[in-house]
């Protein structure tokens, strides 16, 4: 027999988790700064180009954050003449009084029949929530209320500031790495001055090296930022679905609706695109994905077995 979990315990454990996941991100940042800075002959130089870099790219992800995901959710306001649509603010309003929120997060409906949501904002001020008409169509009132705990653990956890916090690390990363590779073909075409110091003591070994740079950096620091990103994605799920028994003070609701949404393993273009693409596959509450490696979510039996031995 499974030992039970404890909620606010699995909240501390994936709150660790993301951390140092978080903590390695910044580590590859830090080495690819430091094999520039190597590179320019200047360690120091590289660091600070990695910084300036940082410094400028994951405000920008950040703050534009919001508006870039509203674009491409296309939500509307909730008909207040629409029972079941004042029925999602009152469950909203009561969890934001639980959640112990300040000010009870906008909700917008996402008009597609695919059963999902999704939570967004880098803060209590700024949070929303998406519900898609599927979701509306297909839960119950306690399957709702489950759902909707979940994404309140997105807000009060602010994981969608990590979340961008981690996008923009990633892309500090890239632009890091195409930088190396672009200073390696140059040394490469012009035998640089460093292959020309190194010409007597293994100069054969240096070009060997500059061409594994300038063919393998790019394609292994994407998949290395991808297998970080969808990990650190999968942490706060499992989070989100602690922090969505702590709320509702049982699991049940949550772990039927995600029975309900474990029906649909695959996702056709159009469904996708209703949902605004791939892009936003990580902030949803579910997202089937072909790939377990670089999926965002964890798989989603496991999720609501974790839930049933929840308390």
């Amino acid at each position: 027999m499974n030992t039970p979990l404890i909620a606010s315990e699995e909240i501390r454990k994936n709150f660790i988790k993301s951390i140092i996941l978080v903590c390695v991100v910044i580590a590859a940042v830090f080495g690819a700064s430091w094999l520039l800075g190597d590179m320019l002959g200047d360690v120091r130089t590289g660091l600070l180009i990695g910084a300036g870099i940082a410094v400028f790219l994951i405000p920008l992800q950040i703050l534009t954050a919001k508006w870039v995901i509203l674009s491409m959710a296309h939500g509307r306001k909730p008909d207040m003449n629409n029972l079941r649509e004042r029925r999602l603010l009152h469950l909203t309003e009561g969890l934001s009084i639980s959640a112990g929120l300040q000010k009870v997060p906008e909700v917008y409906i996402l008009q597609t029949p695919v059963a999902n949501a999704f939570a967004s904002g880098l803060n209590e001020n700024s949070a929303f929530i998406g519900v898609t008409q599927g979701l509306l169509d297909t839960m119950d009132d306690q399957q709702l209320e489950g759902v909707l705990a979940h994404e309140f653990g997105h807000i009060i956890h602010r994981d969608i500031m990590l979340n961008q916090l981690v996008v923009g690390l990633i892309s500090v990363l890239l632009v890091i790495v195409a930088i190396i590779e672009n200073l390696g073909f140059l040394e490469l075409i012009s035998g640089g001055d460093r292959r020309r110091r190194d010409r007597d003591s293994g100069g054969g070994a240096v070009v060997i090296v500059l061409l594994l740079i300038v063919l393998l950096i790019r394609p292994l620091a994407a998949i290395f930022g991808a297998l970080l990103q969808s990990s650190i994605s999968r942490q706060r799920e499992y989070a989100a679905d602690a922090v969505a028994v702590r709320l509702c003070s049982y699991n049940e609701g949550l772990a039927s609706a995600l029975e309900k949404l474990a029906v649909d393993d695959h996702y056709t273009k159009q469904e996708v695109e209703s949902l605004g693409s791939n892009q936003l596959a990580a902030m949803y509450i579910h997202f089937p994905s072909v790939n377990e490696l670089f999926a965002s979510h964890p798989p989603i039996r496991e999720r609501i077995a974790r839930l049933r031995n929840m308390y």
